[in-house]
């Protein structure tokens, strides 16, 4: 039986190699993944308008702008609110809504759209575990989300072509 003796300071350069080498393969990890997430469709898909001429033209901008946005409503508690006060300011923002309160105030998604508000997705129940559970429940939340959205403004096949993930820090396109 043989046993091993591994002296103080030989133990810490092996941790701390260990740590830099973690480190190091983190930093490549996090350089080469994308910051967001986003489905590629066929090119037949309901999601088939090109929006890439928009976003290239604010993207390549000198103009300075502030986009103001909203998520999770519209609800009744604030919803009308900020749009009183967007409406006296002249200011456009642009309303992440969730689908089962687009369903349950669908009068205040029409009054955002009719004051010249862009009307965005944010899924239908804004729930991770039935967004993420795979690719047909996460399809399910944006169509169902278009499809009340449709419903209360009165424009047929509505589809915003932003989403924006719950409980994240970022937007996807989806066109």
């Amino acid at each position: 039986m043989k046993i091993m003796f591994i002296k103080k300071r030989k133990l810490i350069y092996l941790f701390f190699s260990i740590i830099i080498l973690f480190l190091f393969f983190m930093l490549i990890f996090f350089i080469n993944y994308p910051s967001s997430f986003a489905i590629e469709l066929k090119k037949n898909s309901f999601f088939n308008i090109d929006v890439t001429t928009t976003l290239d033209d604010i993207a390549k901008s000198d103009e300075k702008k502030a986009y103001l946005t909203f998520d999770d409503g519209p609800t009744t508690k604030a919803t009308g609110k900020i749009l009183d006060v967007l409406k006296e300011e002249n200011v456009k923002a642009t309303f992440f809504v969730v689908g089962k309160h687009v369903k349950e105030h669908p009068e205040l998604v029409k009054r955002e759209y009719e004051e010249g508000h862009y009307i965005a997705n944010h899924g239908y129940n804004h729930n991770n575990k039935l967004l993420y559970k795979d690719m047909e429940s996460f399809k399910n939340e944006i169509t169902s989300t278009d499809l009340e959205i449709s419903k209360a403004i009165g424009v047929e096949n509505y589809c915003s072509h932003i989403f924006r993930f719950p409980n994240r820090l970022y937007v996807s396109y989806i066109y």
